[in-house]
């Protein structure tokens, strides 16, 4: 069972449930922890509005006071939005996050022009060489200049270098995450991963309450890698995150 789930949506973004309703979902579900990641500001159909960022931190907070029996962290699931390693990760705000999710979406706006090469490259020519390698730098050079907690969902909806990536991942500390919605990688990629040095986290990405805590649709996948779960972080107990905000947060319990 999962001890905590680090990947989930409400209506800030585009989920159908309101932040109350996720961490009542999670305690239901029994788990220890819970973190809130909507979508960045720069995308397009789902990004949560700058605007409502300190009210969406302020959510969490209440809940944190509210419900004691469980850790509500604050985060966000940022995009890679251009091969130089540029996220949507709002700077003003970046130091109240507790845990920072980052992957491949469509529909995101570029931050220049010539951004919307890379973007775009994925609805047009996915299967290009030039494609997987913009990609792939996109992930690594995102790797090497942000602190990214979790890798969301690799490979769907873009090829990469999934060794170049998990290379750069295993050396940042970046874990890889098993998505409960999805099953983007084979069981001889999570083994590949795994070879690198890379360790996983297992995560629902529930877009709605009843979904919180769920990732049964990975398990068969993990199973076939043969895989120990030693090697899945919020199994036995709460995973470390780089900006050490989620102690604090857990410390208020």
């Amino acid at each position: 069972m999962m001890y905590g789930d680090y990947h989930t949506h409400t209506t800030y973004s585009h989920g159908t449930g309101g932040v109350e309703d996720n961490v009542k979902a999670a305690i239901a579900a029994g788990l220890r922890e819970i973190a809130v990641t909507d979508h960045g500001p720069r995308h397009l159909l789902a990004g949560i509005k700058l605007r409502r960022i300190p009210e969406y931190l302020g959510e969490i907070e209440r809940m944190r006071a509210a419900y004691p029996e469980i850790a509500v962290l604050s985060g966000i699931e940022a995009n890679f939005i251009s091969v130089r390693g540029d996220i949507d990760l709002p700077e003003e705000y970046a130091d109240r996050l507790d845990v920072v999710v980052c992957g491949y979406h469509k529909g995101i706006r570029p931050m220049k022009a010539g951004d919307a090469v890379y973007l775009l490259g994925n609805l047009v020519s996915k299967n290009s060489k030039r494609t997987l390698v913009r990609n792939t730098d996109a992930y690594v050079n995102a790797l090497a200049r942000n602190d990214i907690d979790i890798i969301s969902h690799p490979c769907h909806d873009c090829r990469i270098d999934l060794r170049a990536v998990g290379t750069a991942a295993a050396e940042k500390g970046t874990l890889i995450e098993l998505n409960g919605k999805r099953v983007s990688m084979s069981a001889d990629d999570l083994v590949l991963l795994a070879s690198l040095g890379c360790k996983f986290i297992l995560d629902s990405d529930a877009h709605r309450p009843d979904r919180v805590g769920c990732a049964d649709i990975q398990t068969e996948v993990w199973k076939q890698s043969g895989l120990p779960d030693e090697l899945i972080v919020n199994l036995a107990g709460a995973p470390h995150f780089m900006r050490g905000k989620a102690e604090r947060a857990r410390r208020r319990e």
